[in-house]
């Protein structure tokens, strides 16, 4: 199963937003005004943009920069939008090093090509390089795939994980493939060209993965992008049509749909079948 939407889940894509926004001067502070719709940093294709339609705050006794109504900030292709962006930071304020947390709040809208991320609230803790988004309707869209999440989607920059949390969940209508669980959580790795790349999933409580009519349900599974098999452990239950295998192991091959069941090598570790007839 093709599940390398992970790799391109649009969290990512906002923290390298930030971090790209954060590495250069924000905005000199003669060039800062109480409200103002919009400034460019610099005048070439890879400046930060930042715009508002009800405009731009610079509240230096609080230590935040304030950027209301459809606000954007942006450089080259990459953009992120919200009613309301605010950029926290230490010092004077004249140096983006300086900013320490970013908000994103109400509409939020992170684009890049071939990817949107919605979510109404996001949180980058640049110190930690951390990035949470909650809200209603926590979504993801590609061009073959689709990831949404109850609860909260996470990336963690060092330690390259991107987690989604509560009925998360990733749709590949092309495929007619579905993974689904409590929490889904995605590694990532370098590959020989420099690009990074997931390479593993997680998937833990509640775990449902579907292959067209053939569905594999346990309590935790592993899911390697390379070999396109899932190892899945905790009751593990392998269904097509009424059909049915039990058992404590299996691998899932999603690339054959060939299945495998194993016990968990106990003398009650059985494995179960129920054949139906013309099934």
């Amino acid at each position: 199963m093709k599940l390398r939407c992970l790799r391109r889940i649009a969290l990512a894509l906002l923290v390298c937003l930030l971090a790209s926004l954060l590495a250069g001067p924000l905005v000199a502070p003669h060039a800062a005004a109480q409200s103002i719709g919009s400034f460019d940093v610099g005048a070439t294709s890879g400046d930060i943009q930042i715009d508002a339609e009800d405009g731009i705050e610079w509240r230096r006794e609080e230590s935040v920069y304030i950027a209301r109504g459809n606000a954007r900030i942006a450089r080259g292709d990459l953009a992120v939008y919200a009613d309301t962006l605010k950029a926290f930071y230490r010092g004077d304020g004249t140096t983006a090093g300086e900013i320490y947390r970013v908000e994103a709040t109400g509409n939020v809208r992170l684009t890049s090509p071939g990817e949107t991320v919605y979510g109404e609230y996001a949180v980058y803790d640049v110190e930690r390089k951390v990035l949470v988004m909650t809200g209603g309707d926590l979504m993801v869209e590609t061009e073959n795939e689709i990831i949404t999440a109850r609860d909260s989607l996470e990336y963690w920059q060092d330690q390259q994980v991107v987690v989604a949390r509560g009925d998360a969940e990733v749709v590949q209508e092309a495929e007619n493939r579905r993974v689904r669980a409590d929490t889904l959580t995605g590694f990532f790795r370098e590959d020989d060209s420099g690009e990074v790349g997931l390479f593993q999933v997680e998937a833990e409580g509640g775990v449902r993965i579907q292959r067209g009519d053939e569905i594999a349900r346990a309590g935790k599974a592993v899911y390697n992008l390379d070999t396109e098999i899932a190892t899945l452990t905790g009751g593990v239950k392998i269904t097509q049509g009424e059909s049915q295998l039990n058992g404590d192991f299996a691998e899932f091959n999603l690339r054959s749909g060939v299945s495998r069941l194993l016990g968990s090598g106990e003398d009650d570790g059985r494995v179960q079948t129920l054949i139906v007839p013309g099934d």
